[in-house]
């Protein structure tokens, strides 16, 4: 007979004294062994030895590839106090396999404190399985269809909180392929707000921490380029973060970490579906506003804006700095080492990791005196993941840059027409994009114009009767952010493009991508919009399906779409062919 630890007795007396686990027992007794498996193997079992024997291997071995880890606290943050007040829940973005091991490294190294981390069940394999347990991870399944395994799983969560021990869970369920944000996955926040009402008015109240994680670069970028290319995704193993060993002629940066302030869970009063949305896409929302430029999100969003990506140093330079300037006015986090002093060395780190990694090549033209940085063709989808990491931070600024032009050329006049065209513009990036409302992209889009001309505005119409002169000073301010957003233009205009080509009644969605992407390389070797290479990507093709059915241009039926409106079809083809075409008139017009 196995004998059982402490710990293990713990947990499956929290289990089984689960609300919903004991109504179950009480009519199915006999379920009580199967419930226990469950348990087994979900636990976590935390051993601290051994989590710090995990993290000397990791200064011997992994962090050879980085450059280390940058941590930034929210002033007078102390995670030992704040678990005396509160059950702490730790909710990181996922970009890597790597952010397990960095996120347990740095919670160990710096607090000491054990944390349970929520894992997926395909890590859950001999000899890593079991490691990966004794160094706090739980394990989660990817579907809940087993009623006993829900119960169990959700008795668990209650075991936790209980026991007062620190969860953390990766709100966005995967892994980001694109760099993007994902939209959260409701169920971990769901469980851990149902088991704390089971604890009454009494209990500590809950407080879920964002943490915004940035590579500077990631181990797996040439899968994901693939997968944003159509290539089918790589079933994810446990070998996979050994793959990281393999790297050692790699550099991949430095891993930066961001705490945000607490979001505070104590009373429900409104609906546990509506709070459980809510309080998830605060948490979202958070992670994003904290997510920092970093030097190679910063060159990468300065680079990928040329379709060559061929520039001096002293243009990439210049335009960083104007970014960085940028952000410090709206309050957008920069790394520390991209200011002051440091700013320039640390861009010219970064480009050394992008020469060394064969991302970025020199190209060397002796009569002119010069040297240029070209992006190889074939990794800028592998740079667009860390352009998109940061690019929601500049969403208003690409807009206000887009609605200047309009107003000097007189297609935007009055307030109507001002409105009309910052909605739809919002409506463009919708599918990309969480988005501030209307109202706060108009009050951002009023800060920006404060911030161009150096002057206060009572509201953002009193744009339409600027002078020359101010809409130039704006459209100066804005100018490095005018391209940002033009491989998603571009990918619209194939979407549109294509659902016109095709002229069916109905088609299904791989029939859309299997034409977009011969379309969009008759485009980008002989049309005349097209001109960014990263603009075929699965994850926009697919997103723009969903901005064409929100027009009511297509419709989907089960597994199959069909054209509704192809007169609306032919007039988004003209509108984002115009759209892309006037940043090339804004670029011309101010020499990016």
């Amino acid at each position: 007979m196995i004998k059982l630890s402490k710990e293990a007795k713990e947990v499956y007396k929290s289990v089984l004294s689960f609300e919903k686990v004991k109504t179950h027992l009480a009519d199915h007794p006999q379920d009580r062994d199967k419930i226990i498996k469950y348990v087994d193997e979900i636990k976590g079992d935390y051993r601290f030895g051994l989590v710090g024997a995990g993290a000397k291997f990791i200064d011997k071995t992994f962090l050879r590839l980085y450059d280390g880890v940058n941590l930034e606290l929210p002033e007078g943050f102390d995670i030992k106090e704040l678990q005396k007040k509160y059950h702490l829940i730790l909710v990181p973005n996922h970009q890597s396999h790597a952010d397990y091991l960095a996120l347990q490294y740095i919670l160990f190294t710096y607090f000491r404190m054990p944390v349970y981390i929520a894992a997926g069940i395909n890590l859950n394999i001999f000899p890593i399985g079991p490691f990966f347990k004794r160094c706090g991870a739980f394990f989660i399944r990817r579907k809940f269809t087993n009623h006993l395994y829900k119960i169990a799983f959700q008795g668990y969560i209650y075991h936790l909180l209980k026991s007062d021990k620190v969860v953390e869970f990766f709100f966005e369920g995967g892994r980001t392929r694109s760099g993007k944000l994902l939209s959260p996955r409701f169920g971990l926040f769901s469980m851990l707000l149902d088991a704390h009402t089971k604890f009454g008015a009494n209990s500590k109240p809950l407080m879920f921490i964002p943490v915004s994680l940035a590579h500077e670069m990631i181990p797996e970028e040439r899968a994901h380029a693939k997968e944003l290319s159509g290539a089918k995704k790589e079933k994810e193993k446990p070998t996979q973060l050994l793959k990281l060993v393999k790297l050692a002629n790699k550099k991949l940066g430095t891993v930066h970490v961001r705490f945000g302030e607490g979001i505070v869970v104590d009373k429900y009063d409104e609906d546990l579906k509506e709070k459980t949305q809510s309080l998830a896409f605060e948490c979202f929302r958070a992670v994003g506003k904290g997510m920092p430029v970093t030097p190679t999100s910063l060159l990468t969003l300065v680079m990928l804006d040329d379709p060559q990506g061929a520039m001096t140093w002293k243009q990439i330079e210049e335009r960083s700095k104007d970014v960085v300037e940028y952000c410090d006015y709206m309050g957008i986090p920069v790394t520390k080492s991209l200011k002051g002093e440091t700013h320039g060395q640390s861009l010219k780190t970064a480009m050394d990791m992008f020469i060394n990694n064969k991302k970025v090549k020199l190209i060397k033209r002796e009569k002119l005196n010069q040297v240029f940085y070209s992006i190889n063709e074939n990794s800028r989808t592998h740079l667009l993941f860390h352009k998109n990491m940061i690019l929601h931070h500049f969403i208003v600024a690409g807009i206000v840059n887009a609605t200047w032009f309009n107003i000097f050329n007189g297609n935007i006049k009055t307030e109507a027409q001002l409105s009309r065209y910052l909605v739809t513009k919002r409506k463009e990036l919708k599918y990309e994009f969480y988005l501030p409302t209307v109202k706060e992209m108009i009050k951002q889009a009023s800060r920006i114009v404060e911030y161009a001309t150096g002057e206060k505005i009572d509201s953002l119409n009193d744009a339409l009767n600027f002078p020359p002169e101010k809409l130039y000073a704006i459209a100066s301010k804005v100018r490095r952010f005018s391209t940002a957003f033009s491989y998603i233009y571009e990918a619209y205009f194939i979407a549109a493009t294509t659902i016109k080509y095709i002229d069916k009644e109905e088609f299904t969605e791989d029939q859309f991508l299997q034409v977009a992407k011969e379309l969009f390389e008759m485009e980008i070797e002989h049309g005349r919009v097209v001109k960014y290479p990263e603009s075929f990507n699965v994850p926009v093709m697919k997103g723009s399906l969903n901005y064409l059915m929100n027009l009511g241009v297509i419709t989907k039926l089960d597994s199959k779409y069909a054209v509704e409106d192809m007169e609306a079809v032919g007039a988004l083809i003209e509108r984002f062919a115009r759209d892309v075409n006037d940043q090339v008139a804004i670029n011309l017009k101010f020499g990016r």
